[in-house]
């Protein structure tokens, strides 16, 4: 499973649509609104890298309202215990 997590900036008024929208899309696993310089931070998950890609590109890039995104590749998660 990969995984990416997504910084996004909305047009203003744009917010609560977004994350109605985003919650209930395939690969998005969380969604929380943000104060500060982005709007919104997305948890995104794929079978592999094309599946975020996919989800990314087509599904929140797309969206009405979005004016930009910042995308992290997570690489490896960190035990609790370390």
């Amino acid at each position: 499973m990969e995984k990416a997590i997504v910084l996004v900036n909305l047009s203003p008024g744009s917010e609560d649509q977004s994350v109605v929208a985003l919650k209930g899309t395939p690969g998005v696993r969380s969604v929380y609104q943000l104060y500060g310089l982005y709007d919104l931070l997305v948890i995104v998950e794929g079978a592999d890298d094309q599946a975020v890609k996919s989800v990314i590109s087509d599904t929140l890039r797309s969206r009405p309202g979005v004016v930009s995104t910042i995308t992290m590749k997570v690489v490896s998660p960190i035990s609790p215990n370390v």
